[in-house]
């Protein structure tokens, strides 16, 4: 059996956040597979997707290409401005909404609930952000995990997740949040 690699549909966004980081050092970077975002996505059938570290816009892009409507939070308003640049040229801004300040304060200010995956990728972990995440997730819903191998408190979350189904693929974890009991 041959497979081919389909060809990345938002590169340009991928290198613009490449060149980005290496002018600012700012710490945003692509996510490594945004065709495994926009899979795992697709085969949730997922309507909403809340993402921590919006970064340019490229996890966005992914996801927002399945039709579901993405709520980004990034700290760094020029990533913010940046990212809804890229957004507007790939047709995909109508269905971002972009945020900016501190994911784990503005969480519960969206008041985000049932929402279908949410997904970190933006500084190292802390089991605060993911317990903010976890909480607009709704039941069965999916929880995607990045950035686990820089560090921060990668052992506690993989703790706090550990009654929940999942899966540990080293710098992301997907669970999927239990019903309540």
């Amino acid at each position: 059996m041959t497979t081919t690699a389909t060809a990345d549909r938002f590169s340009d966004i991928k290198t613009a956040t490449l060149s980005h980081l290496e002018a600012h050092g700012c710490g945003c970077h692509p996510y490594a597979d945004g065709g495994l975002l926009a899979t795992l996505t697709a085969a949730t059938r997922a309507s909403t997707v809340v993402e921590l570290g919006t970064a340019l816009g490229y996890s966005a892009a992914w996801f927002a290409c399945t039709g579901a409507h993405v709520h980004t939070i990034d700290r760094d308003p020029t990533h913010s401005r940046l990212a809804q640049v890229h957004l507007a040229r790939h047709h995909l801004a109508d269905r971002v909404t972009l945020h900016t300040g501190e994911g784990v304060d503005l969480l519960p200010d969206l008041a985000l609930t049932g929402v279908d995956i949410a997904f970190f990728d933006g500084y190292p972990p802390t089991t605060a952000a993911i317990g903010a995440l976890a909480a607009a997730l709704r039941p069965g819903g999916l929880l995607i995990a990045g950035n686990l191998t820089l560090g921060g408190q990668a052992h506690d979350i993989r703790a706090q997740l550990a009654t929940w189904q999942h899966t540990d693929l080293g710098d992301t974890l997907l669970a999927v949040k239990p019903a309540p009991r």
